[in-house]
């Protein structure tokens, strides 16, 4: 029967990004993470944090753009053609 191998996630986060970091260093632009929240849950804002801590540590550079939860589709969607822009 075969033996469980361990895994070290934090291991396994550094090579990937290190390897993205890697990437970004080579490319000829500054990619960026956009992000569009819609409402404020404290757990989105958590997990938002830590992926905008993430761009910043690979040289990726990001956005923020907060709504509130009374926004309608349509409106989500121009924000969302207008955060593409920029």
């Amino acid at each position: 029967m075969p033996q469980a191998i361990l895994i070290s996630g934090k291991e396994v986060s550094d090579e990937i990004r290190n390897r993205v970091k890697e990437t970004v260093a080579h490319l000829s632009i500054v990619p960026k993470l956009a992000i569009v929240q819609v409402g404020a849950r404290e757990d989105s804002n958590v997990y938002i944090r830590m992926k905008k801590n993430f761009a910043e540590s690979v040289g990726a550079s990001s956005v923020h753009i907060q709504l509130p939860n009374t926004i309608t589709q349509a409106e989500v969607c121009s924000v969302y053609t207008f955060s593409y822009h920029f």
